[in-house]
């Protein structure tokens, strides 16, 4: 289980707005200082979508358009995407998140704590 705190930012931010991959990717460098933090990356984004708090996808002209398929389908996309951009999102990511009603959810539970 992946402790909380290590992706509360991420949802917080999400009550408001889409949250670029980027807040993702800064939280599990963070988290790991250095060491196999692209691993953790793809181990925390699953764990984001297997228990539905987030979906991820892409800003078009009439708004979020979510990526479908499984988990595991996503987190490779997602992964494949950031490889395209040798891992700097910055140049042009398509993949943004949006917090589901269950991010929501424990969003709001981590700010009322």
């Amino acid at each position: 289980m992946i402790d909380r705190r290590v992706f509360a930012d991420v949802l917080i931010e999400g009550l408001d707005d889409w949250v670029p991959i980027d807040q993702l990717i800064w939280a599990a460098r963070e988290e790991m200082k250095g060491r196999s933090w692209k691993e953790f990356f793809a181990e925390l984004l699953h764990f984001l979508l297997e228990n539905n708090l987030i979906q991820i996808g892409e800003l078009a002209a009439e708004g979020f358009s979510p990526w479908k398929g499984e988990a595991g389908e996503v987190v490779q996309l997602v992964l494949d995407d950031l490889e395209r951009l040798s891992w700097k999102p910055e140049l042009g990511s398509r993949a943004w998140i949006a917090n589901t009603k269950a991010g929501n959810d424990v969003a709001q539970s981590l700010i009322d704590c």
